[in-house]
């Protein structure tokens, strides 16, 4: 599943990040993603812009993930009546450190700036 965080006047003007960075990016500069999705009007874009300028400037706190590596169990099958081991599946979550963060964060804050220059609001899902 992912977000995708859109400039409402200008559609192609978007970012899209996992359900999890998304909250996590959201909720450094203060937006309630409880709900999966969310609309930013106009008038609270200087505020978020300001919230996304201070949570810059606080690099070093803010919530990681660390990455994973995972296979499930392996199991014995039969293919052509003979047994065969199928390996379990194997899940992948590079996930998210402080520099990634800012990253998302930088690129959050660019599209709230072109929003407030469009005089649009934002919506994300």
């Amino acid at each position: 599943m992912s977000i995708s965080i859109v400039v409402t006047a200008q559609p192609e003007t978007s970012l899209n990040y996992c359900n999890r960075n998304a909250a996590i990016v959201l909720g450094a500069i203060g937006v309630d993603t409880s709900e999966g999705y969310g609309e930013i009007t106009f008038a609270e874009l200087p505020r978020l812009r300001q919230q996304a300028l201070r949570a810059l400037h606080q690099a070093g706190a803010f919530q990681t993930v660390a990455p994973t590596d995972e296979r499930g169990p392996a199991r014995i099958i039969e293919i052509d009546g003979q047994p065969t081991i199928q390996r379990g599946v194997r899940l992948i979550d590079p996930g998210l450190d402080q520099n990634g963060v800012i990253r998302r964060l930088k690129e959050v804050f660019h599209l709230l700036a072109v929003a407030h220059e469009l005089r649009s609001g934002v919506t994300w899902c």
